[in-house]
């Protein structure tokens, strides 16, 4: 890549050239993101990811035509939604779906396989089918299920069994992170700021949810591709050129998409708002005005909203469902409508459940966030302390060593407000849809829903923070190395942590 020269406005360090080549780090990105997600698809015993057997059910729905919710006959007061399986799948679901909550001997691993385990991955999927419950995922949109579906599709063309079919539609999510992600990297090239890209999408819990069944795999990197091309056009602009007329369908397209993977996301969608005109590269009119630009951002978020409302309108029934997840005893206990009067009706308790929520649970969310990689005995399963520190020590040395941006100060702050209604959305979803009526703290908020907004909060602080580390070219590559060496280290020692407490006997301490 040739050295660009530094313009009158530029201090030396904020030029292109201490960005070496580029292509090549995105393909070592790629390399490592189907490493270890390719280590995980295989590693992570078959349906013991978070929820894996419903996004399994899911998905399977989808590649056969399944599209909306299905709502199942039922004679009590709660819908039931969920749909036709193959029985093999369901049988194997409901036989070894997720580690066990306790065992006679607790020195032994969390996985301790078994020959009728061994018989039931090798049964056919094709054959009878089966009822199968999933609220939770019924919810979902086909659209964040299409790679999984499709290794649904190929597993029963081939005649694949349960085990097989399973790692197949695995290592398809595998692939479509590591590709969409890829392009929101490439979106970062022309700043330092690439390699703050580089450790979000090779954060540990993002490349565990990669490869497990989960509509979380493709929203992750969908919103990462948004939000880097978003902040290529407004905090990363320093040469005010426009975006690709690819980069422009992209973040478009993008856009669209976000509410039909997970509804919670629409929010990231009005991000488009702070997106300056002049990144459309299309022409204006004789008097300079960006009419089509501005034609082209109001269809754009008409037609998200639209999606939004529709989908939401068309899934709005399984929020009645989503207490069977907490048991027959505890499934009467979440009444939405009832949740919803409470939280109008009485804000100041609310608030207090937030901040009680937050003062008791944040260091729980810190950890999940970083390495969360499915539940183990009634707990989550997190990556090991130290690669966690590797992985913020690389995202720390990546952002320090960025150059300052002047950016507009209602850009940063129409970023900081999509951030935290975005975080205000998860919890609020959470809330609402699956804790108790009166809880006094949110129920099943994880680290790893806040993902897809790793990079937004790193790009919300890049014009904020205005410390920064000057370095000479050569003192930037040793700092490059260093990024690259930490986040290779943490994503080695996430594998490492999660083969010993799943895999390794004598982990866990006789009682």
């Amino acid at each position: 890549m040739g050295t660009a020269l530094p313009a009158a406005d530029r201090a030396p360090g904020d030029v292109v050239g201490p960005i070496d080549r580029p292509r090549t780090v995105v393909a070592l990105f790629a390399g490592l993101s189907l490493l270890f997600g390719t280590v995980f698809a295989v590693l992570v015993p078959v349906a013991w990811g978070p929820d894996e057997g419903s996004h399994f059910h899911r998905a399977h729905q989808v590649s056969e035509g399944g599209f909306a919710p299905d709502r199942l006959p039922d004679d009590g007061p709660y819908p039931v939604y969920g749909g036709s399986s193959p029985a093999a799948a369901t049988d194997f679901i409901r036989e070894f779906q997720g580690p066990p909550r306790s065992t006679e001997h607790r020195s032994d691993p969390l996985f301790v396989p078994s020959e009728a385990r061994r018989e039931a991955l090798a049964e056919p999927l094709a054959g009878e089918s089966a009822t199968a419950w999933f609220p939770n995922t019924a919810a979902y949109s086909p659209v964040p299920y299409l790679p999984a579906a499709l290794g649904a599709r190929l597993g029963a063309a081939a005649d694949l069994g349960v085990g097989g079919t399973w790692v197949l539609m695995r290592m398809l999510q595998v692939v479509s992170y590591t590709a969409v992600a890829a392009a929101g990297l490439w979106a970062l090239r022309r700043t330092r700021f690439f390699w703050v890209g580089f450790c979000v999408a090779l954060l540990p819990t993002a490349l565990y949810q990669s490869a497990v069944i989960s509509a979380d795999s493709v929203t992750n990197a969908v919103a990462f591709t948004f939000t880097a091309l978003v902040l290529r056009a407004t905090v990363l602009d320093r040469s005010r050129e426009p975006l690709s007329r690819t980069g422009l369908a992209v973040l478009l397209a993008s856009a669209v998409a976000l509410p039909l993977m997970k509804p919670t996301y629409v929010i990231l969608s009005l991000l488009l708002l702070v997106v300056p005109l002049r990144a459309y590269p299309l022409p204006g009119r004789a008097d300079g005005r960006p009419v089509r630009a501005a034609l082209l951002l109001g269809g754009c978020l008409l037609v998200t909203l639209a999606a939004f409302a529709w989908w939401t309108a068309l899934s709005a029934g399984t929020t009645e469902a989503m207490g069977l997840l907490r048991g027959p005893e505890e499934r009467h206990t979440v009444r939405p409508g009832d949740q919803l009067a409470f939280v109008l009706g009485e804000p100041v308790a609310v608030l207090g459940v937030a901040l009680r929520t937050v003062l008791t649970l944040d260091w729980t969310y810190a950890a999940s966030f970083v390495g969360q990689m499915g539940y183990g005995r009634g707990e989550n399963v997190n990556g090991p302390f130290v690669g966690a520190v590797c992985w913020f020590v690389a995202l720390g040395a990546a952002f320090l060593h960025s150059p300052r941006a002047a950016v507009p100060r209602r850009v940063t702050a129409g970023l900081a407000a999509v951030l935290l209604l975005n975080v205000a959305a998860v919890f609020g979803t959470l809330y609402l849809s699956f804790a108790p009526v009166q809880s006094g703290v949110v129920n099943g908020v994880q680290g790893r829903y806040f993902v897809p907004l790793a990079l937004l909060l790193a790009g919300t602080l890049f014009p904020v923070v205005s410390a920064r580390l000057p370095a000479a070219p050569a003192a930037l590559r040793r700092v490059d190395t260093t990024v690259l060496v930490l986040v290779l280290v943490s994503a080695a020692l996430a594998v490492a942590g999660y083969a010993t407490q799943v895999h390794i006997p004598g982990h866990y301490p006789l009682p």
